[in-house]
């Protein structure tokens, strides 16, 4: 059965089974789910490392390992059946297909129905010469390595990764080539004889890399007979300081059923200090459905008012979301952006939009308390201002009392109605998920790489990104879009740096424009808070003016009129200070407009990186890589920044 949609008046029977789509046009009726996905990478040593290996027994301890992740991924699909898409797991084996260990993996992996993805050093051509009779390592090598492709292309599903790699920096192609691997892997099996490395790009480079990208390793001893121990920390690898053969350590092997477990399963929240643990916001944010009205526009009307000098009117209908964003993740086209653009973009519309949506209500929420409780101040001084008394006056005065209680319902209302419905988390949650998807669309095309949302160790009681909900879902993304069939070309390469060039240069126009609107209205409110409390002191000085010449031995008196008058300015007016105040403190306008503008200066040196690399004539694929991924981890960075600052403001009672 379809999961129904929850927090919505969707019809749960209208959507498919798989993906949550609507009948009609094929748009999603609710954000869609990952198809669950596991991927088992392979490196270890070519023929001439492996003398002394059982190779029949370590064929049957490979096809016992993927045998092994293959029933921990199905009974793991059966037990958390609301946690993907209602489709049947992919399993995925990662190889390059080199002789060795490699070939034999992904042949079991074949038998078991898994997937291949092959990434290459080389273009294919080239990299067959490694298996010609003249430079192979083990008969008919070549014929094997087309037999395997050829069995992955006719039997489940193959894709091949050729990247620009070149003989004079062969040891470096390799290397590219196994970081691909690692990037495309959520378990790593390496074959390795407990020796170092003989050279630059090999078996261990890529061992000790995914240790640092936290990547579990299963390392299976080269030698018979061919233990194995899961490495996951640097300090699991000390045996290499030494002059002696590394071993795996007794006692050390998998449960595999644990492990698998452990990387597919959604994280719990983190516990803040001084609160109750909450619940995670995965399962309501998988049961959105698109509102049809977004009634909380006071948040814009403000802004644009304040900010702007413009009072603009906003639409109060929602838009179908990936219509929203589809020309800026255009698919119509047949590059490789275009491709990852399909795959991403309902997960990114979804997660912007619905971002967009509960930042509207909880912005606009506190901008009406506010002004609200500056509202309940003067209707409690109307009926005394205008000289209403019970006997004169009684229903004047009691329609002023009702609507001060009604006021005053209201505020309590709207604050708690927002932390029920959890606007706040809602909007940081979800605007997380949509900025690391943004950096999956500038590193999918590239091969993968990993950016991790990072916080100063002084920061830590704000939760880390990394553990949360957010990042596990959109690396479930990325499992599941996995690459597309590429040759890396001068002119992929440049398709891709134009995609990231677009990016950046979007990024910098939207940081520049929010730290000068930013700015703006931190100003403007500034001011206008100044003038309030300038007119208080001059209605306070008016008001005192009688006393002060009555002690002088002069004569002055206001009407009573007038006198009430000062006192409600007095009394009214620094309550409307106080609520532009707090509406600036609550939105963050300063530091926002600081951020912002560092933000954007960091982005312009990057900008200019990229239009350097955009100029070469002969672009390459480790430097697009780097650029890429220094692009995506400052943009992760950034956002991981900006949760911590508004993780403090939730909702609250104006003060």
């Amino acid at each position: 059965m379809p999961e129904p949609c929850i927090y919505c008046d969707c019809q749960s029977e209208i959507l498919t089974v798989a993906m949550h789509k609507e009948c009609g046009n094929g748009s999603f009726r609710s954000p869609p789910k990952a198809r669950l996905t596991f991927r088992v990478g392979v490196v270890g040593h070519r023929p001439d490392r492996l003398g002394h290996a059982d190779m029949l027994a370590l064929s049957d301890l490979f096809s016992q390992i993927l045998a092994g992740v293959k029933n921990a991924v199905e009974d793991f699909a059966a037990n958390n059946p609301k946690l993907f898409a209602d489709e049947r797991p992919i399993l995925r084996v990662v190889s390059p297909l080199a002789e060795g260990a490699d070939r034999i993996f992904a042949r079991q992996a074949l038998v078991l129905g898994y997937e291949l993805c092959c990434p290459m050093p080389f273009g294919q051509a080239d990299y067959e010469k490694d298996f010609t009779a003249e430079h192979a390592t083990e008969p008919n090598s070549l014929c094997i390595f087309r037999e395997i492709l050829t069995q992955a292309r006719e039997g489940n599903r193959l894709v091949t990764f050729e990247l620009d790699g070149t003989r004079t920096g062969a040891g470096l192609a390799y290397g590219a080539a196994g970081r691909v691997v690692l990037n495309q892997s959520d378990l790593l099996v390496v074959v390795w004889d407990g020796y170092p490395a003989k050279g630059g790009g090999g078996t261990v480079q890529t061992l000790h890399e995914a240790i640092a990208y936290r990547v579990p390793v299963l390392w299976i001893d080269a030698l018979a007979p061919h233990s194995k121990q899961l490495l996951r920390e640097a300090s699991d690898l000390a045996c290499l300081a030494g002059d002696e053969r590394c071993t795996p350590a007794a006692g050390q092997e998998p449960n595999l059923t644990t492990l698998v477990g452990e990387i597919l399963q959604a994280p719990q929240p983190a516990r803040e200090l001084g609160h109750a643990e909450k619940p995670s916001l995965a399962k309501p944010f998988f049961g959105e459905c698109k509102p049809a009205w977004n009634p909380a526009i006071l948040w814009k009307l403000f802004r644009d008012f304040v900010g702007s000098n413009q009072l603009k009117l906003q639409a109060l209908t929602v838009p179908d979301f990936e219509q929203a964003v589809a020309s800026k993740w255009p698919t119509d086209g047949s590059g490789i952006a275009d491709w990852v653009n399909k795959q991403l973009r309902p997960h990114y519309a979804w997660a912007d939009k619905l971002a967009d949506y509960y930042a509207d209500c909880y912005r606009s929420s506190f901008v009406a308390t506010h002004f609200l409780g500056a509202l309940a101040v003067a209707l409690a001084l109307i009926p005394w201002m205008a000289g209403w008394t019970i006997s004169q006056h009684h229903t004047a005065e009691t329609i002023c009392v009702v609507f001060e209680l009604l006021v005053i319902m209201a505020i309590i209302g709207l604050v708690a109605w927002g932390r029920i419905r959890r606007w706040h988390e809602r909007w940081m949650d979800y605007r997380l998920v949509a900025e690391l998807v943004r950096q999956l669309r500038l590193l999918i095309p590239l091969g993968g790489g990993r950016p991790f949302p990072r916080l100063p160790p002084h920061l830590g009681q704000y939760g880390n990104p990394y553990e949360s909900w957010m990042y596990w879902h959109v690396r479930a993304i990325e499992r599941a879009v996995g690459l597309s069939n590429q040759r890396v070309t001068p002119d992929l390469l440049r398709e891709c740096i134009g995609q990231l060039d677009a990016i950046v240069h979007e990024q910098v126009d939207f940081h520049e424009w929010n730290s000068e609107r930013s700015a703006r209205l931190d100003h403007r409110l500034h001011v206008l808070c100044l003038s309030l409390f300038g007119l208080t002191a001059l209605a306070v000085t008016l008001h005192f003016m009688p006393h002060v010449i009555g002690w002088a031995g002069g004569s002055l008196h206001w009407s009573e009129g007038f006198s009430r008058a000062l006192t409600t300015v007095a009394a009214v007016f620094p309550a409307l200070g106080s609520a532009m105040a707090a509406i600036n403190n609550q939105a963050e306008f300063a530091r926002l407009a600081k951020r912002s503008h560092a933000m954007a200066d960091r982005l312009k040196l990057l900008h200019g990186e990229i239009a350097a690399l955009r100029q070469s004539t002969d672009p390459s694929l480790s430097r697009s890589i780097e650029v890429a991924l220094r692009a995506a981890q400052l943009m992760v960075d950034e956002v991981s920044d900006w949760r911590v600052i508004f993780q403090d403001r939730p909702p609250v009672l104006p003060g």
